[in-house]
């Protein structure tokens, strides 16, 4: 980054600096996406090292204009994004380094602070890994954090042309950002090298490491940004590998998911994990936690999760070869649908979907939305949850039916609106990617209220409120809680600030203590809104409201 009509370069960076670094290390990653594929060796040749990377990133940049002015919080935010958006090992990892770097940032970034920040990096990132290797991204993090920031680097080339300063791109006449970035991007290239001789996987197929080229890609970023030129492209003695010929005996599955706990109880299922299954990575600081590990039967890992915390987003893939699904001569599609308002059973079924009951306080087991699925007797299927307690069933459900020949697919739905939104919009004629991508859209468009009153679970939950008092949730997160407000008083007022915001459909699902009045002064102060309401008959919330 060059100052304003100066030829020197910034000795420090800003929030608009880290933007740009970010923005280039993600068209970077981009741009050698399917190199870095090719090169995916170890801990499995699955060959998705560069996508996942990207998707990572990608997710990471989601709120990077948000107005935020300092290092420190951009940082941060890209840490958190990238962090609940990680996509595979690769992915976990890349989100802790990022992590390091925005828990040792300041609000100035010089070369010195940079050099704590990737000591830093390197410290979260190794400790995300449960079992760290030498020859991976973690090299790459541990050697440059040992680069020491140069007090004078002397430059033996007085050319100034770009192309000169592209091949010699650490070279400064005095100590400054730049040079350090220099210093630190020739590094990382080197580490990378020596990367094929470090793990018997890459020795075997004679390619470095995909992850280490990653992040030696984004500290090209870095150093691209301060020196103001285009790193020189990183030379391979070899760009892909022939994936077949590696021999793979590690687990069958790649299982991920959200973990809701306290960092104790993480860490105690980051141990048992480990005895599972393999490659167990775990990105965040506190809940939610994002887990990946690699296991022969997924049921072991949630399960094992479950005993800890909570569970939700579950992602079930398998490892380097699709399913093999077992030929049957169904066809259509259909939709299981989880709901805990009993008084909505025939509606739910009235649209073709199978009814799954989810009582207050325990979720459907992963049985019942097997057993609904094949009630329908479609060869693709929909799963709505409804809640974020009912995801982890409804993951592993989808997963034990592609095994028996039934497509399913899940829409992590966490309100009983969402679904029916979700609902609303299915149309068994169109394709099923068509369906699931209309629901998903129908579903995410939809706010959600509900109000209730606090129970000893809830309170443990919320911490925050006493026996009785009524609370009103907007999207699972406290709106307002009171010892004297009505239900109706705290409905209103939540369906009123949501379409403050915009809002066309309000549905209204009323408890067994609901009171339809409410319905009739929302409608006077919202004449342009269709408001539907019907008995859900539950006992355990007075309203559940969802507004599109």
């Amino acid at each position: 980054m060059r100052n304003k009509g100066s030829d020197r370069r910034a000795s420090q960076i800003d929030a608009t600096a880290i933007r740009r670094i970010f923005r280039r290390f993600y068209a970077d990653l981009q741009a050698h996406e399917q190199l870095i594929n090719d090169l995916n060796v170890f801990p499995v040749p699955d060959g998705d090292t560069g996508t996942n990377s990207a998707l990572t990133i990608q997710a990471g940049l989601l709120n990077l204009d948000k107005g935020r002015s300092s290092v420190v919080a951009v940082l941060g935010q890209i840490a958190e994004d990238a962090s609940l958006g990680a996509r595979g090992n690769s992915g976990v990892i890349l989100a802790e380094y990022v992590r390091g770097l925005a828990e040792s940032a300041k609000p100035d970034v010089d070369a010195h602070t940079w050099s704590e920040m990737l000591k830093s990096a390197a410290t979260c990132a190794s400790q995300a890994v449960s079992l760290p290797r030498e020859g991976t991204m973690l090299t790459v993090a541990s050697v440059v954090a040992e680069i020491c920031v140069p007090e004078e680097v002397i430059d033996d080339n007085k050319e100034s042309d770009g192309d000169t300063e592209a091949k010699n791109f650490g070279s400064e006449t005095m100590a400054n950002f730049a040079a350090f970035a220099g210093e630190v991007s020739r590094a990382a290239r080197a580490a990378l090298a020596l990367t094929t001789e470090q793990l018997p996987e890459l020795r075997a197929a004679g390619v470095v490491d995909s992850g280490a080229m990653v992040l030696t890609l984004f500290h090209d970023a870095v150093a691209s940004e301060l020196l103001g030129v285009a790193m020189p492209e990183i030379e391979l003695a070899q760009r892909t590998c022939d994936v077949s010929a590696i021999e793979y005996h590690g687990p069958t599955f790649e299982v991920m998911f959200l973990f809701e706990a306290d960092l104790v109880a993480c860490e105690s299922l980051r141990e048992e994990l480990g005895v599972v299954g393999e490659s167990v990575t775990v990105s965040g600081r506190e809940s939610p936690f994002r887990v990946h590990v690699h296991v022969d039967q997924p049921a072991d890992a949630i399960s094992e999760a479950l005993k800890h915390g909570r569970v939700r987003k579950v992602e079930i893939t398998k490892l380097l070869l699709e399913d093999t699904l077992i030929a049957n001569d169904l066809d259509g599609i259909g939709v299981v649908c989880a709901c805990d308002c009993a008084g909505l059973r025939d509606l739910v079924e009235s649209t073709g979907a199978q009814y799954v009951s989810v009582a207050s306080t325990v979720a459907p087991a992963t049985r019942e939305f097997i057993d609904a699925a094949r009630k329908l007797n479609r060869a693709n299927v929909v799963i709505l949850p409804s809640n974020t307690d009912s995801q982890a069933s409804a993951a592993l459900a989808a997963h034990q039916l592609r095994a028996n020949g039934i497509l399913a697919h899940v829409i992590n739905t966490t309100s009983v609106p969402a679904s029916l939104s979700a609902l609303a919009v299915f149309d068994a004629s169109h394709s099923i990617s068509e369906v699931v991508d209309s629901m998903s859209q129908a579903a995410r468009a939809t706010r959600s209220v509900v109000v209730t009153h606090a129970a000893r679970s809830t309170m443990t939950a919320l911490g925050m409120c006493h026996q009785g008092d009524t609370i009103a949730l907007v999207d699972n997160t406290p709106f307002a809680i009171s010892k004297t407000a009505s239900s109706e008083d705290m409905v209103i007022n939540a369906i009123h600030d949501l379409l403050d915001n915009g809002g066309e459909v309000v549905t209204i699902i009323m408890g067994r203590n609901g009171d339809e009045s409410i319905v009739e002064g929302l409608r006077a102060d919202f004449p342009e809104v269709e408001f539907a309401v019907y008995w859900g008959n539950q006992t355990h919330t007075d309203y559940v409201v969802g507004v599109e």
